[in-house]
């Protein structure tokens, strides 16, 4: 009872709050802090958000810089970064976990200034197009359906507008934090349910367990939006000039080793697969640096707590006996071959754009011509976007990295004092 818990507050609902704890999500009761604000740092306590946390960011630097082993792994960064001649680096991650704990507990700045850390295309629903998400508002425009997905999705402008805007309209748009909740309002209900599927390896998984344990009902199905990892990676190495690769440990603890180990025999850049704590982040750069220049043919595996070499093999199965692969367009990365999650023939009553007859609309355009998350996802430092801070903020969004906790333009918002 006495075990309470820092998170940040992500939405608002009624009475509640969603808080996220390092990307875990929890709806907790804000009946002690009735003012609390999505952004806010809030301690939970027994399901009740109980206390803001002021200053939280010196909280955050503060466990990095009076940390011992964080010393240590940054001298040992400072050795290897002089060995090499202190030479420019450049280090993207490809997740948004990561970028968060990067930016929260302000590594950036505490690495030599000649090593950038580049945050890249590491949010699933960031790299979402918007003619995909057409579907879902097509779908919700329907009778008689319910559609269902996860909260930031809902929020995604698009030329259409957003899902939001429909449920406000009295359209039948819910929010679930667990497909399996989708599953069983369908079994519970004459209505169709759609789901709007999004994610990397790491969520494909349960998306597939959930269709596998459908069975022979007649009124779900799922839009897929799921996405694998490497083509976008190795489409950075292929168009810039990436130096590292910090590699997304829960996409690797369902994947193993071997997709990095290619990139790496490919392209012979050091890829790291990384954990999520800031002391994994900067030993997963240490390692970078350390075989930065002697040509090794596998990944460097920093997680190795969690992931495993061949990976988790129940998951593996489960995408490759529901899933097949197509060719798909990635807001902001592009048109990339092979790269997108669809249900296999075998599955197809559950492929909502088979059984609604549905059709992509043209490639997207540039969204409201200002937006920048494009280059956002390639790169480029969210401050730079003139809609920043101004017209776009997590309350007002004009592109998708500033809706999701996991868009490089939410976590800047987010984390202001220390970026």
């Amino acid at each position: 009872m006495c075990v309470a818990a820092f998170g940040m507050v992500t939405e608002r609902v009624e009475g509640r709050a969603v808080v996220s704890f390092k990307g875990a999500l929890k709806e907790v009761s804000t009946a002690l802090l009735p003012n609390v604000k999505i952004g806010d740092t809030v301690v939970v306590h027994a399901g009740f958000a109980t206390e803001i946390v002021k200053n939280p960011h010196k909280i955050y630097r503060d466990v990095v810089a009076t940390d011992a082993y964080a010393r240590q792994l940054l001298d040992g960064i400072e050795k290897e970064n002089k060995r090499l001649r202190e030479r420019e680096l450049k280090i993207m991650n490809f997740c948004g976990t990561h970028e968060n704990t990067i930016v929260q507990y302000g590594l950036r700045e505490l690495l030599p200034a000649n090593i950038q850390l580049i945050s890249g295309p590491g949010c699933p629903v960031c790299v979402t197009p918007e003619e995909e998400i057409a579907l879902g508002i097509e779908l919700a425009n329907r009778k008689n359906i319910i559609l269902t997905t996860y909260g930031d999705l809902l929020r995604v402008p698009t030329r259409w507008g957003t899902l939001a805007q429909l449920k406000q309209e009295g359209k039948d748009v819910r929010i679930v934090y667990d497909i399996s909740q989708s599953l069983e309002l369908a079994k519970n209900t004459d209505s169709e349910v759609v789901h709007m599927a999004v994610g990397f390896e790491t969520t494909a998984p349960g998306t597939a367990s959930v269709i596998q344990q459908a069975g022979s009902l007649e009124n779900y199905s799922i839009l897929s939006s799921h996405r694998i990892t490497p083509p976008a990676m190795e489409e950075v190495l292929l168009h810039s000039n990436m130096d590292i690769l910090l590699c997304p440990g829960h996409v690797a603890m369902v994947t193993g080793t071997a997709p990095f180990d290619l990139l790496v025999k490919k392209y012979r850049i050091p890829c790291v697969i990384s954990g999520f704590e800031p002391v994994d982040i900067l030993h997963a750069i240490l390692q970078a640096l350390y075989h930065y220049d002697r040509h090794d043919s596998t990944a460097i595996n920093q997680y190795q707590r969690v992931v495993k070499d061949k990976g988790n093999g129940i998951a593996q199965n489960l995408i490759q006996s529901t899933f097949t692969l197509t060719d798909a367009n990635w807001r902001g990365v592009g048109f990339l071959p092979q790269s997108r999650l669809v249900l296999k023939h075998e599955f197809s009553q559950f492929d909502a754009e088979i059984k609604y007859n549905l059709k992509l609309a043209g490639k997207e355009k540039d969204l409201m011509q200002t937006c920048l998350c494009g280059e956002v996802l390639k790169g480029m430092k969210p401050q730079l976007c003139p809609n920043f801070g101004h017209n776009c903020t997590p309350a007002t969004p004009t592109g998708p990295c500033m809706v999701t906790q996991e868009g490089a333009c939410s976590i800047a918002y987010m984390n202001l004092g220390v970026y």
